[in-house]
């Protein structure tokens, strides 16, 4: 999948270098951080190793310096084998970030080779916070600014009951053999429990848990009681296939996967307690669930949607009548500028029709980072407007 257009996107602001000395590395600690005044931070990266040369990645902003990697350059420090690089950020960044030191010069521009930047980049030994990558087997370093919206809910806390997550094979006419679904069921007998379809299941069910969110909104009152679905996505080409727009998969959301739930569990009907939800090509996934099937999706929560596909089809299909009533909370990183415009421009429909729309923009990229705290976030708005 090749991404948006040139059209269809912003211009990219590169990554704001800074130079003088570096301050001295504080292991457990992560990259030093200074208070640059008027809503920004210097964030100094530091590495110690053996290499020819040694780039740092921070999240979808490094994309936008794929074709000038002079500011991913790290700085040899002189004596002791170091290596450094600060950047001038706005202070309420959050962002996964890695390095990847090589032998020589790494060819960033060419996507192959960017491809294996990107598998063979390092978590910050210095750095105790880390987040898989959404490449298997890859791990990513956390940066968190002091202005960074606080994620109050993402980490389970003792005390709180806990649901439970299972796995269930789901059988598909629709897609010809079976899913399988992660379900997340709330501790304690619910009567009629909403229900949140939440795709890229086994991220979200295994990967970057979200049950500990789920039970601790729950726990306080501030969200229902709900049931999650999470089906599981294939590999990336299935993936991609699926949430593009596969009819098979759209059908499954919308009908097969609804009525197998009531089998197990007493979810309720009523689309306005029902939320989908999902991230980029989730997101528009979600969306167009919804807009297909308004009868059993109130709600939807789209973060970081990729809008921008074949042309921006799904907002150019609504725009010519009036979308179906249901409730959007749609959210995009301010380093996204390869989709925040198309974001923009579906919440602009929406907005025209009159349709019931939250919108944040957030400090931040394409990142699970940002998302496992954004969706705490949507499904609280969602569930207070």
């Amino acid at each position: 999948m090749t991404g948006p257009s040139g059209e269809q996107i912003e211009p990219f602001k590169p990554l704001e270098v800074l130079s003088g000395p570096p301050p001295e590395a504080r292991p457990g600690t992560g990259p030093p951080v200074r208070d640059l005044g008027g809503g920004h931070h210097a964030v100094t990266f530091l590495w110690q190793g053996d290499a020819a040369q040694v780039l740092v990645l921070v999240n979808t902003v490094s994309e936008g310096q794929r074709h000038d990697p002079g500011p991913m350059l790290m700085e040899r420090l002189p004596g002791n084998g170091g290596w450094h690089r600060t950047f001038r950020f706005p202070s309420d960044l959050r962002a996964t970030y890695q390095f990847h030191p090589s032998d020589g010069p790494v060819d960033t521009a060419d996507p192959e080779s960017w491809a294996r930047v990107r598998r063979g980049a390092v978590p910050d030994p210095l750095n105790p916070e880390t987040l898989p990558s959404w490449i298997p087997g890859v791990t990513t370093s956390v940066l968190e600014l002091p202005g960074a919206p606080p994620q109050p809910w993402r980490d389970a806390r003792p005390g709180v009951p806990r649901g439970t997550v299972t796995a269930h094979l789901v059988p598909s006419a629709a897609l010809g053999t079976a899913r399988t679904v992660h379900v997340y069921v709330p501790a304690g007998p619910v009567e009629s429990p909403d229900l949140l379809v939440l795709l890229d299941g086994g991220l979200w069910a295994e990967t970057v848990p979200i049950a500990p969110t789920l039970d601790n909104l729950i726990a306080e009152g501030l969200v229902p009681p709900m049931v999650a679905l999470m089906p599981a996505s294939g590999d990336a080409a299935v993936r991609d296939a699926e949430l593009g727009g596969d009819e098979p998969f759209l059908a499954f959301l919308t009908g097969e996967l609804p009525r197998w739930a009531p089998r197990h569990w007493p979810v309720t009907a009523d689309p306005a307690r029902s939320t989908i939800a999902g991230q980029s090509l989730g997101g528009l996934t979600a969306a167009a669930a919804a807009l297909r099937a308004p009868g059993r999706f109130g709600n939807v929560l789209a973060q970081s949607g990729a809008f921008w596909l074949d042309g921006e089809a799904l907002t150019r299909a609504s725009a010519g009548s009036p979308p179906p009533r249901v409730r959007f909370y749609l959210e995009v990183g301010r380093n996204e500028w390869r989709l925040r415009p198309a974001v923009r421009r579906f919440r602009d429909m929406l907005r025209a029709h009159g349709r019931d729309v939250a919108f944040t923009e957030y400090g931040g990229g394409h990142d699970l980072a940002c998302w496992r705290g954004g969706l705490a976030d949507g499904l609280l708005a969602l569930a207070h407007r």
